[in-house]
């Protein structure tokens, strides 16, 4: 347990940050620029194994692809970096505003972290028998309105989508910007401002999953936080490693939106009871960058005792939300809706649980729109 963690560029943060997972949380905070002196010494080390992972990765998304198309049109929604980055909350943007009015869509995802290997399918507010045979992400989409697929061949996603009765107009590939076997008309790139700070290397010397000489056939960025047009990046930062597509790629900054924490048991009876526990709380957070939680539960008005910090698409049980109840007698807990989707309010007993809501808004959401709408005509 340390006082003042450090955001991924190594900055410090008030509150107390409790690592689940302590290994797998340094490793996050160094591939991303931070992590100390230990952080820079692992980062040099990595340099060469990152050489190896770019020059693969760039074979492999050079390669051609099997020529097999899904039955509608696609666009895929992704990260050149690991993990974070809004894509699935764009996603989400996709199925509640993106697609043309009276669209029906799907969404394909490999259901990161998921138990369970056999293709499966929800409809939209549909919620999975076990949330280890779906995963997080997909569960969250169902309950946003989408068709959700889930495979790691999308293909097979596709099938099980249109087995019980879909028929969308449009697939959205979740996480799927290097998933290139399935041909599509338009990559969607998300990105966050702290992307931008971090090392411009690939795995493990830094957070790129392929190098920044790539450009997809057609791609359109979003920027979560700020508009990086014009702005001087620091040398050797992704945001300057890129900065060829800020000038002449189309694309859009975009913003969260809070929409105010709500109790655990309301948000999963779909309703929207505030919470206000009046007492400090715990933020328990299994996303990729678990501070971004507690500074949202701070600008939600909570006061924030402690950060529970566990891997992303960490799956939760009874016995473990009982274990963080005892080490923090007294205090309140929240936790973002991907971490909700797996837990039960039951849990909890008489201890106070929220939510806390968000929603990605692009700046420019005509120009968005205007792509994923060109996307479809272009399959047609």
């Amino acid at each position: 347990m340390s006082r003042a963690s450090e955001d991924v560029r190594g900055r410090p943060r008030g509150g107390r940050v409790v690592e689940r997972a302590p290994v797998y949380g340094w490793a996050r905070r160094a591939v991303y620029g931070g992590g100390g002196a230990a952080g820079r010494v692992a980062r040099g080390l990595g340099a060469p194994l990152g050489w190896v992972w770019g020059a693969a990765a760039e074979r492999r998304l050079s390669a051609p692809g099997s020529g097999a198309r899904l039955s509608a049109a696609a666009i895929s929604v992704g990260n050149v970096t690991l993990g974070g980055g809004g894509k699935t909350s764009l996603v989400e943007w996709i199925v509640r505003e993106g697609a043309p009015p009276g669209a029906t869509v799907g969404v394909l995802s490999r259901g990161y972290g998921r138990q369970a290997e056999t293709p499966l399918a929800l409809a939209p507010g549909q919620t999975p028998a076990r949330i280890a045979e779906a995963g997080d992400e997909p569960a969250l989409l169902a309950r946003a309105g989408a068709w959700v697929g889930v495979s790691a061949d999308r293909f097979l996603a596709a099938r099980a989508v249109e087995e019980l009765g879909a028929r969308p107009d449009l697939y959205v590939l979740d996480d799927g910007l290097q998933h290139r076997a399935v041909p599509r008309a338009l990559d969607l790139v998300a990105f966050t401002r702290a992307d931008l700070f971090a090392p411009a290397r690939c795995v493990p010397a830094g957070p790129l999953r392929q190098r920044a000489s790539w450009v997809p056939p057609h791609a359109v960025w979003v920027v979560v936080g700020t508009d990086p047009r014009g702005a001087d990046w620091p040398p050797g930062s992704i945001g300057r490693a890129y900065f060829a597509w800020w000038r002449e790629l189309p694309g859009t900054s975009a913003d969260w939106e809070a929409g105010g924490p709500v109790t655990l048991a309301s948000w999963i009876a779909r309703r929207g009871e505030p919470f206000d526990p009046e007492i400090p709380v715990v933020v328990i957070a299994g996303v990729a960058r678990p501070e971004t939680a507690a500074d949202l539960a701070r600008a939600g008005g909570l006061e924030v005792a402690a950060l529970a910090a566990f891997p992303d698409h960490h799956l939760y049980s009874a016995r473990e939300i009982a274990r963080l109840r005892a080490s923090h007698p007294g205090a309140a807990f929240v936790m973002t809706e991907k971490d909700a989707v797996k837990c039960e309010a039951g849990w909890f007993g008489d201890t106070p649980a929220g939510v806390l809501k968000r929603r990605l808004v692009p700046r420019d959401p005509d120009l968005l729109r205007r792509e994923i709408a060109d996307a479809i005509a272009w399959r047609d």
